[in-house]
């Protein structure tokens, strides 16, 4: 597979223990957004599974929140919020996949499949939707 962005949903079931994750990430090394970080943050526990996570998450390539992403989040927000009702962090991952020019994996597909500058794995069903960039 092309450079990936692993959206939260894949790394809250791969560290909850589910072997399809795991399977889909074995071997690879995926990129994340700092936002799916502090995603995943909010999801933790206890401090053991803190230090996990802090592991597992030193050797992915995280992205910072740049201009041109928080920018493009906004516009997504703009076009999409009310007709779809895109929550902003999401507009900021969609955004940091498409400034990026990575592929999203995610298992929420209905949450960006509308933004057609975006490129989607589901990565429960591993089947791609590719569309250029607008």
């Amino acid at each position: 597979m092309e450079k990936f962005l692993a959206d939260t949903t894949l790394l809250v079931d791969h560290f909850r223990g589910d072997v399809s994750a795991f399977n889909f990430l074995k071997n690879k090394s995926p990129y994340i957004s700092h936002v799916t970080l502090a995603e995943l943050i909010q999801e933790i526990k206890t401090k053991e599974m803190l230090q996990a996570v802090s592991d597992a998450t030193s050797d992915l390539f995280i992205l910072p929140i740049n201009e041109a992403i928080s920018q493009l989040g906004i516009d997504l927000m703009k076009k999409f919020f009310h007709s779809h009702h895109l929550e902003y962090l999401d507009a900021l991952i969609a955004a940091t996949a498409i400034e990026e020019n990575l592929i999203l994996v995610t298992a929420n597909t209905k949450h960006f499949s509308f933004i057609k500058s975006l490129s989607l794995v589901d990565w429960k069903k591993e089947k791609a939707r590719y569309s250029p960039n607008e």
